[in-house]
């Protein structure tokens, strides 16, 4: 059996060759600090004019 015939072969091929990878950082966002909200709506309207600042300075840079 090939290996491409095999679906469980992959998983064993990354299981057996692990490699670690950075994920990138977003840099320039707002800032928020934790918050709770009564409502779905209410995070809504916040998360909302969260992305407006976003877009009004640009939006972010992701570097790695």
């Amino acid at each position: 059996m090939k290996i491409s015939d095999d679906y469980t072969a992959k998983l064993r091929l990354w299981a057996s060759n692990p490699r670690v990878v950075r994920l990138p950082k977003a840099t320039n966002l707002p800032a928020f600090k934790a918050q709770k909200f009564s409502s779905h709506a209410e995070m809504n309207a916040w998360k909302k004019e969260w992305l407006r600042q976003l877009a009004a300075q640009g939006g972010c840079r992701w570097t790695t």
